[in-house]
């Protein structure tokens, strides 16, 4: 289980996005013209990258959700 990834902005290894402890709009943005989830903070990014969350599949998925009113 990954619990740390880098962060690409300052290099420095740190914890991923905890759901349990963390806010998500401390740490994410959306672009809802794009599909793009945006990590605003050394966790955010690092989240976003070792999870993948702006992989094709997943901005086509997130768009349609956006048209749908599903997300913000």
């Amino acid at each position: 289980m990954n619990v740390e990834a880098p962060d690409n902005e300052t290099g420095t290894t740190v914890r991923l996005f905890d759901p349990r402890r963390d806010h998500w709009e401390h740490h994410f943005h959306a672009d809802a013209d794009q599909g793009l989830i945006i990590g605003i903070t050394p966790v955010g990014r690092a989240t976003v990258e070792r999870l993948k969350m702006n992989s094709s599949t997943q901005r086509t998925a997130r768009l349609q959700w956006i048209r749908l009113g599903l997300f913000p």
